[in-house]
């Protein structure tokens, strides 16, 4: 699978050289997708973890391909809803010494549910997750690659959350409001 995709390049830092090996991968687009019933998940079974993983929708662009319109294609082949207007929240490189693709993540609102469409790999759950669940999933670790988890925290800071002493509490609490 990965024949042809690492590429070599000679560095040098304060005198020593040696060859960083890097993956040549191509960019992923995510979705944060936001529904009356909360934030719509996948889980499916992430072979180098061994388990399944809960993520947002997302998946590798195709060449050529502009990233609002993989988004548009991964929402709708993995949980089978279509979007409609997609923001660009964020553009991301999630691991330099790794790889240099960047994660183009979106966010809509009431997308339309429809059929899915999966690749003959995935086998998906789709969950909608109520957003007062939200914070949990990110402080138990179940939301924990790096696009979901950065995708959950934009949406949640644009929901008016905020992270206080390890705990996510909406800005109207009563024990932030003591706490100013």
């Amino acid at each position: 699978m990965l024949r042809n995709r690492i590429r070599r390049v000679p560095v040098t830092v304060r005198g020593t050289n040696y060859i960083h090996e890097y993956l040549i991968l191509p960019d992923v687009c995510a979705v944060v997708a936001e529904t009356s019933d909360g934030v719509i998940l996948v889980e499916q079974f992430r072979p180098a973890l061994g388990r399944r993983m809960l993520e947002l929708p997302a998946g590798r662009l195709r060449r050529g391909e502009e990233p609002v319109a993989g988004a548009r294609r991964e929402l709708q082949e993995e949980t089978g809803f279509h979007a409609g207007d997609l923001r660009l929240l964020s553009r991301f490189y999630p691991s330099v010494g790794l790889s240099r693709h960047k994660v183009h993540l979106y966010y809509t609102v009431n997308p339309t549910p429809g059929e899915t469409n999966w690749d003959a790999t995935e086998e998906i759950e789709v969950k909608v997750v109520p957003v007062h669940e939200v914070p949990n999933l990110l402080i138990e670790g179940r939301a924990a690659d790096a696009k979901t988890h950065l995708g959950l925290v934009y949406f949640l800071n644009s929901r008016g959350w905020i992270l206080q002493r390890g705990r996510w509490r909406p800005v109207t609490s009563p024990a932030l409001q003591d706490s100013h």
